[in-house]
């Protein structure tokens, strides 16, 4: 899977394009850089017939392994709301996180990663 981060400029957003097989991801988290706490992601799915919102998808965001830490790996589900999905990351600590949106739809699992660092 290739995936694209793209940050956009000027803008207090912090926006994020990929792939997840034959889904284009775009992914919103209202702050920029996200920031160790709540941080809310608006997800917009999309295939070649437009916006998708009758898939399932689910948001999961871990730090890289570290030597002597505990694992830091988080799975919350995005909610659908108009025709976005929604969710809250709870960053537990500043540096380098994994973001992973997790699709299903009509039986099809893919998935779309990004990096990001919160401060």
């Amino acid at each position: 899977v290739f995936l694209v981060a793209v940050p956009a400029a000027y803008s207090k957003d912090l926006e994020l394009t990929g792939k997840a097989g034959e889904f284009e991801v775009r992914a919103k988290i209202d702050r920029n850089p996200p920031i160790v706490g709540n941080n809310h992601m608006e997800l917009e799915i999309r295939d070649s017939n437009g916006r998708v919102t009758d898939a399932n998808v689910m948001v999961n965001y871990y730090m890289p392994p570290m030597p002597r830490m505990a694992p830091m790996n988080y799975t919350t589900n995005a909610v659908l709301k108009g025709e976005k999905y929604r969710a809250t990351m709870d960053l537990i600590m500043a540096g380098p996180w994994i973001i992973r949106i997790l699709i299903t739809h009509d039986g099809k699992k893919s998935t779309a990663k990004f990096n990001i660092d919160a401060q």
